[in-house]
């Protein structure tokens, strides 16, 4: 009598494409974080605000009833209550009343009318940030 015999070639298959992608996927955030810190440096050489390089948004707010927003991607939602921009790093959420964008390029914007509040969310978690 003969006894079949399971392959095993598929546990192998599946544990070394794990290992794999496990590799790969460390690489990628040690490649980021190396990115980072050369940005970094690069600033400090060249004496620039590291915000410049990275593409952070600067968000400059001149009492309640103006707000600049720099370095921004994209605009999520408008109307006169809320302004979601999307930036390099994550949305700002602009909250007031009689809000209006009165000019906007390509990577800057102004904001007008009676500011409360401005939060940010970075994408690490799901929760808006003051």
């Amino acid at each position: 009598m003969r006894k079949k015999l399971k392959p095993s070639h598929d546990k192998f298959k599946k544990k070394s494409n794990k290992e794999l992608y496990d590799y790969i996927n460390k690489a990628k955030k040690q490649e980021k974080a190396e990115r980072q810190t050369y940005l970094e440096a690069l600033s400090n050489q060249l004496r620039l605000p590291s915000d410049m390089l990275a593409g952070a948004p600067i968000i400059t707010a001149i009492g309640r009833n103006e707000l600049y927003v720099e370095n921004y991607k994209g605009i999520i939602e408008y109307n006169d209550s809320i302004i979601r921009v999307l930036t390099g790093i994550g949305r700002v959420q602009i909250e007031g009343k009689n809000l209006n964008i009165d000019f906007l390029t390509n990577d800057e914007m102004k904001i007008t009318g009676m500011v409360h509040n401005i939060q940010y969310y970075t994408g690490k978690d799901d929760t808006m940030n003051n």
